[in-house]
C-alpha cells in the first residue's frame, strides 16, 4: 500500500488573503472630522424634523442625535416653558436662569420628578418627549382586555394605579390586570352575598404594594393589599355589614377610610392605634377606630370623596351634586379638618357654586362669595352623569354633550368655588371623566357621531387632522385645563370603541388611558401613548 502523501501548506488552491478596505474620506466631508461635542451643539440648533432624519445617517449620528441634553432642551422648550410664561409677570420680566433648561434655578413646574428622579435612574428625555408629543396629537396604540362575558349589575368597579387596573364585581371578585402584558396577575374571590358598589386605591405606599378598599351593597367594606411582586391579594381587614345601607363611595389613604352611604351618612375610620401611632403599613391591620359620623341632607349623587392627609391635620372632602330651584343642578363641596391624633373635627367648611341670592332645594348654609348674579348663570336641567374631584379642580359631565369645570380655592380661613366653565367639543352624551391636580383631564362619550367638530386649540398646528377622526362608536377627548379660567382650553380627540358600545368608566395615568366599554361583555380598552 503506497504511503499517503503528506499534506503540505502549499496546495494547488492557495487560500485567498482578504484585505480590509481602507476607509477613505471624501475630500468635501468636513463633518466626519468634527468632535462629538461640536456636533451635539450643531444638532441642538436643528429643527425637530431634521434632527430625526439625522438619526438615519449613521450609527454615530444616531447616538449623537439621541443625546439626553438635546431632548431635554426640546422637552423644556415645548412642554415646560409655555406654562412658565403663563405665570403672571414672567412674560414681560427680563429672562434669567429660571427660564433656562440647563440652569439649576430653572422652573420645571411640577416636572422635578423627571429632573431629579427619586429612584436614581436617568430620565429618558427622548422617550418623555415622544410620550408628551403623542398625547398632544392623540396618537396611541389600542389594545383590549376582556374582563367579563356579560355586563354586571351594579356596574363593575374599576381603578387604575401604578400600571395596574383593579376590577371588582360580584361574579369574578377582586382582580388585578397588568397593563404591560395585558394579563391577569391576581384574583381574590368574594363571598357570594357580597356585591361591590365602590372602590378606592391607595398608591402612596406603592413600593410595598397597593392598598385596596372595597365597599358593598350591604354597607360593609373590606381592605386588601395587592402585592405586585408576589402577584396576590392579601385580605387585611373586613368590616361587617351595616344597617345604614349601601355604600355609594369610599376613599382610602392609609390609615384613614372615608365612606358614604346612599342615605348620605358619612363615616370616617382610622387603623392607627393610639397605643401604637407608628403602626407600619405592612403590619396586619387592627380593628379600625370610628373617628366621626355625619349625616348630610345635601350630598346628592354623583359625588366624590377625598382624603388629603398631612403632618398637622387631615382634610376629608366630599364633593356632591346640589339641586337648585328652579334652575337645575350645581355642585358643592364640604371640607372637614380633623386632628390626626385624636380624630376630633377642628373645623368644617362648606362652599357651593351658587350665585348670591340663590338657594338650593336643601337650603345650604353658605355660598361662595363674590359669585355672579343669578341671571348670568345657566344650570343643567338634569343631574351630572359623573363627577371627578382632584384638588383644586372639580369636573362634571353632562348628557347635553358638555362638561363643567369648577376651581376650588381652599385657604386657612376660607373655602370657595368658582362659577362653572362650560367645556364644549363632544358630539354625544358625556358619560365619564377624570381630572388630575394639574388640570389634565380625559372624558369619554357614547355613540358619538363625529369627532372633528367643537373646540379647537389656540394654535392650529397643535391639533393635526389625524387627531380629529370620526368616531361612530364613541369619543375620547384629552383636555389641558390648567389655567382655563383665564384662557381658552385645549383639547384633543381620539377614536374609542366600536359602534354601539357603551362607556362606563375612564381612567388614565402618564402613559395610558383605560376605558371600560360594554360590547356584549365588558372590555377594558387600553390606549397606550408610549
Amino acid at each position: 500500500m503506497p504511503a499517503k502523501r503528506r499534506r503540505s501548506s502549499t496546495s494547488e488552491h492557495p487560500s485567498i488573503q482578504i484585505l480590509k478596505r481602507t476607509r477613505t474620506r471624501h475630500p468635501d466631508d468636513y463633518i466626519d472630522g468634527l468632535s462629538d461635542e461640536l456636533l451635539i451643539h450643531i444638532l441642538q440648533l436643528l429643527p425637530l424634523e431634521t434632527l430625526v432624519q439625522c438619526q438615519r445617517l449613521s450609527r454615530r449620528f444616531y447616538t449623537l442625535a439621541c443625546d439626553s441634553q438635546i431632548w431635554k432642551n426640546l422637552y423644556y422648550t415645548r412642554f415646560v416653558l409655555p406654562r412658565a410664561l403663563r405665570i403672571p409677570g414672567i412674560r414681560n420680566a427680563p429672562r434669567d436662569d429660571a427660564l433656562n433648561f440647563s440652569s439649576r434655578r430653572s422652573l420645571w413646574l411640577g416636572e422635578n420628578a423627571l429632573v431629579n428622579p427619586v429612584d436614581g435612574k436617568k430620565t429618558n428625555w427622548k422617550g418623555q418627549y415622544k410620550l408628551r408629543h403623542n398625547w398632544s396629537i392623540g396618537a396611541c396604540e389600542i389594545q383590549e382586555i376582556h374582563v367579563a362575558g356579560r355586563p354586571t349589575v351594579p356596574s363593575m368597579q374599576v381603578k387604575l394605579a401604578e400600571k395596574v387596573v383593579v376590577t371588582a364585581d360580584e361574579e369574578e371578585g377582586l382582580r388585578a390586570w397588568d397593563l404591560k402584558d395585558k394579563k391577569l396577575i391576581a384574583k381574590y374571590a368574594l363571598q357570594e352575598c357580597l356585591v361591590p358598589t365602590c372602590l378606592a386605591v391607595d398608591e402612596r405606599h406603592s413600593g410595598s404594594g397597593l392598598g385596596i378598599a372595597l365597599g358593598y351593597m350591604d354597607g360593609g367594606w373590606g381592605v386588601w393589599r395587592l402585592d405586585t411582586k408576589q402577584k396576590k391579594f392579601v385580605l387585611a381587614y373586613e368590616h361587617p355589614k351595616s344597617s345604614n345601607g349601601r355604600l355609594g363611595a369610599v376613599a382610602y389613604a392609609y390609615p384613614y377610610i372615608l365612606t358614604i352611604t346612599d342615605s348620605q351618612r358619612l363615616s370616617l375610620y382610622t387603623f392607627s392605634n393610639e397605643q401604637d401611632p407608628a403602626l407600619s403599613y405592612a403590619d396586619p391591620l387592627p380593628t379600625p377606630r370610628h373617628l366621626a359620623s355625619l349625616r348630610s341632607h345635601t350630598s346628592w349623587p354623583p359625588l366624590s370623596l377625598s382624603l388629603r392627609p398631612s403632618s398637622s391635620y387631615l382634610i376629608a372632602s366630599i364633593t356632591y351634586t346640589l339641586p337648585v330651584y328652579p334652575q337645575g343642578y350645581s355642585v358643592g363641596i364640604q371640607e372637614l379638618h380633623l386632628s390626626p391624633l385624636t380624630g376630633t373635627i377642628t373645623s368644617s367648611r362648606l362652599a357651593t357654586a351658587l350665585p348670591q341670592g340663590f338657594t338650593s332645594l336643601s337650603s345650604p348654609t353658605s355660598r361662595s362669595p363674590g359669585g355672579p348674579t343669578s341671571s348670568s348663570i345657566e344650570y343643567h336641567s338634569a343631574p351630572p352623569t359623573s363627577l371627578s374631584y382632584a384638588h383644586p379642580y372639580i369636573l362634571t359631565t353632562h348628557s347635553d354633550n358638555t362638561l363643567s369645570l369648577h376651581l376650588c380655592t381652599s385657604t386657612a380661613s376660607s373655602l370657595s368655588l368658582s362659577p362653572a366653565t362650560r367645556l364644549w367639543g363632544h358630539t354625544a352624551s358625556v358619560v365619564a371623566a377624570q381630572i388630575t391636580p394639574r388640570g389634565k383631564a380625559v372624558s369619554v362619550a357614547s355613540g358619538a357621531h363625529a369627532a372633528n367638530s367643537g373646540t379647537h386649540p389656540d394654535n392650529a398646528h397643535e391639533q393635526p387632522k389625524s387627531a380629529r377622526r370620526e368616531s361612530y362608536g364613541g369619543e375620547l377627548r384629552i383636555w389641558d385645563l390648567e389655567g382655563s379660567q383665564t384662557r381658552r382650553q385645549r383639547e384633543r380627540s381620539v377614536q374609542v370603541g366600536s359602534p354601539g358600545s357603551g362607556k362606563r368608566w375612564v381612567g388614565f395615568d402618564e402613559e395610558v388611558v383605560v376605558v371600560l366599554e360594554e360590547e356584549g361583555g365588558l372590555v377594558l380598552t387600553v390606549h397606550d401613548f408610549t
